[in-house]
């Protein structure tokens, strides 16, 4: 398990970076280089850190706020010593600065010309590019965040895609071996071993490091003769800074055939692919989306053309290769989310996970964390940020919604007492926007309701969630958003099955065409790396339902398999055997329910057996369970709060000031609809639109029935 208790940025952090701020703005006036131009430098190269070099780096070493590659010249033009420019803000910033103006000077005010000089050997255009494009478009970033200069004109040449974008296609060299890999530059022959892969060594590893410096260190270290180390390919962690859409870029420098020197075991070199992610160990903000897609696009091409498994036993980090000395990629990577990545974001209707394809996270990498043991679904993940009243962090989930027509809309809040934070999440729906806040704190793993709205078919229609909040340092839990249908469909039995649109697999699951539910099955081996199978539906209204899971039983099942139900009464853990020697099939009871979706996810955690069987699930509605809740007083209470309902408000009178909370709940117990009034006093009016049914609105324990006929 892996929690990050850390929020961002901290009152610590914006003072570093408002002091950094004055540096460059001191810095622009007494040299005359345009602070935009230093703070895009500085942002790309070190995310406003102080660079340094790392005896393991697989990059050319930097120093300074301003990543500053050319030491030598930066003593020299400056008078600075590198370990004051390592060591001291101001003295790191004016040294990038000095020598910035210095190759301006040289190339007579030309600013591509400077950048390439700026740039390590064998790096140039790229770099003089991604400076380029960050200053045109600005970057967001609190408090050091840059303006857009659209007036920037980047040069062709610059744009130019090296042997990339598909030229020299599975022809290593001149080009990329896979697709949508946009750049081929060769290490150096002295860094590398050529061989002809697969045939004199087969390929079964993916191993992930971390370069301990940036992607044109990465790419100058790989050509120089002296370096003795190359990896395969390198990944660049920049987004697209308007709207931070992943855009990614990565570059081969060692074909599949050869063999990389960058395991530091032979054995695992001959037989795995490396790849180099540009970022340091020990500072979170580098592996962003851009970072992430890349690379699991790699491992997942390398994975389906050499045939090894999607798992984590064959995509490995550097830490884990036997006898390693380094620690990369060190506990800011992922693996939960790489994983899904690589094996495919599930793409499902009415639910968003911040493990599904609608889910996208906006704003600096560095102040996202993530809870690897805490949220919804099956990996137990969600991602956490803090509270900053300049919203430098955001989400947004969409979702691909079978129907037009009214959904009720469900946050998921997970547990932790450190997620109290009062969020307002925006309801983008086909009326307008609506703006619902909800204190995180009064909730614990449950699904707490936003209020129920019309959408159109598709994925018009999404949630927002800022990270403001009423006290600046709150911490933000992001996880799953879900869409119910509200509207008139039949309620009836449900099925799906393996491989249907409702069911997403997780881990490794092998396809079987022995007789299944509709004539084949998946099936995963217990132990090694944990499996999941997840099926969801809606189930078109609110019922009893009888649950079934279809098995094909025999003699190598476990007889202890997990399946967990989660229902409107409750989530229910069952374990039924899957074990008989006469392979008997059919559907196998699991549980009665109460709910409107059908949600169940079975594991590979069963303590015997070899294999567990997925195949499909079945609600069958059964009118005659009991599923409502008639143990709530009929009439309002009279106290020190008092409800009314009529015309479709529901009015507290509220005598003294006072916070006042409002929940509605169906029969079953579902939340409805949570509203924070805030500090009122007197006659308060919310507006209540509910479909046809009973209800019950709850204020400081007091209870009313409502009958909307």
């Amino acid at each position: 398990m892996l929690v990050f208790f850390l929020s961002g940025p901290s009152p610590e952090d914006v003072a570093r970076l408002k002091t950094l701020e004055s540096y460059f703005y001191r810095a622009e006036v007494e040299i005359g280089v345009d602070g935009d131009l230093l703070r895009v430098i500085a942002y790309r190269l070190t995310r406003f850190h102080r660079a340094k070099p790392y005896p393991n780096a697989e990059a050319v070493p930097q120093y300074g706020v301003m990543g500053i590659f050319k030491i030598e010249d930066a003593e020299k033009v400056s008078g600075i010593t590198r370990d004051r420019i390592v060591n001291d803000n101001w003295a790191g910033i004016k040294a990038g600065a000095l020598l910035l103006r210095h190759y301006l000077d040289a190339c007579g005010g030309d600013l591509v010309c400077a950048l390439e000089m700026y740039a390590p050997p064998g790096a140039e255009k790229v770099f003089a590019r991604d400076i380029l494009m960050l200053l045109k478009s600005g970057v967001k970033f609190p408090v050091l965040g840059t303006r857009p200069h659209p007036d920037i004109r980047i040069p062709e040449y610059l744009m130019e895609v090296e042997n990339g974008s598909g030229e020299g296609l599975l022809a290593c060299p001149p080009g990329p071996e896979f697709p949508l890999v946009e750049r081929w530059v060769p290490a150096h022959s002295s860094n590398y071993t050529s061989a002809n892969r697969p045939s004199d060594y087969p390929i079964n590893y993916i191993i992930i490091h971390t370069t301990q410096g940036t992607y044109y260190g990465a790419i100058s270290w790989f050509q120089n003769s002296s370096a003795n180390v190359s990896a395969h390919y390198v990944v660049n962690s920049e987004y697209n800074p308007s709207d931070g859409a992943p855009v990614g870029e990565a570059t081969q420098m060692v074909c599949h055939k050869d063999i990389g020197w960058h395991a530091g075991n032979w054995t695992y070199n001959t037989q795995s692919i490396g790849i180099e992610h540009e970022g340091y160990v020990d500072e979170n903000g580098w592996y962003t989306d851009t970072l992430y897609r890349k690379s699991a696009y790699i491992s997942r091409m390398a994975a389906n053309t050499f045939g090894f498994p999607k798992d984590r036993a064959h995509i490995i980090g550097h830490v884990e290769v036997p006898g390693a000395t380094h620690t990369d990629p060190g506990d800011y990577w992922d693996w939960a989310y790489y994983t899904v990545l690589v094996n495919g974001l599930p793409s499902v209707d009415t639910i968003v996970d911040e493990l599904s394809q609608g889910f996208r996270k906006y704003g600096p990498s560095q102040y996202w964390y993530y809870d690897s043991a805490n949220g919804y679904g099956a990996y137990g993940h969600m991602w956490h940020t803090g509270s900053w009243s300049g919203v430098a962090n955001w989400a947004k989930w969409t979702p691909n919604l079978p129907y037009t027509g009214p959904y009720e809309v469900f946050a998921y809040i997970p547990a932790g007492t450190q997620y109290d934070a009062y969020v307002p999440y925006i309801v983008n729906h086909a009326g307008g926007t609506d703006t619902v806040w909800i204190d995180q704190g009064n909730y614990s793993s449950e699904w707490v309701s936003l209020g129920t709205y019309n959408f159109n078919a598709g994925s018009s229609g999404y949630v927002i969630l800022l990270d403001s909040s009423t006290i600046s340092g709150d911490r933000i839990a992001f996880d799953a958003i879900r869409w119910s249908w509200r509207g008139s469909t039949v309620c009836g039995d449900k099925v799906v099955d393996d491989g249907d649109a409702g069911w997403s697999g997780f881990g490794t699951w092998t396809l079987s065409s022995y007789s299944g539910y509709n004539g084949d099955y998946r099936y995963a081996y217990v132990g090694g790396a944990p499996d999941s199978s997840v099926w969801f539906s809606d189930l078109g209204c609110f019922s009893g339902y009888v649950v079934y899971a279809w098995v094909r039983k025999g003699s190598n099942r476990s007889t202890s398999v997990h399946y967990r139900i989660y229902a409107d009464d409750g989530v229910r853990d069952v374990y039924v055997s899957q074990y008989s020697a006469t392979s008997d099939t059919g559907w196998i009871l699991l549980d009665t329910v109460c709910a409107d979706t059908l949600h169940v996810v079975m594991y590979d955690d069963a303590p015997d057996g070899d294999v567990v069987i997925a195949d499909a699930i079945l609600y069958q509605r059964d009118t005659t369970v009991n599923c409502s809740i008639t143990s709530y007083d009929e009439a309002a209470y009279n106290g020190d709060v008092n409800l009314t309902y009529s015309d479709n408000k529901v009015t507290v009178m509220v005598p003294y000031p006072q916070r006042v909370i409002l929940r509605v709940y169906s029969p079953s117990g579902r939340t409805v609809m949570s509203r924070d009034l805030g500090e009122v006093v007197g006659w308060v009016k919310v507006p209540i639109d509910l479909p046809k049914g009973v209800y019950f609105v709850r204020v400081k324990g007091r209870t009313l029935k409502i009958i909307v006929r």
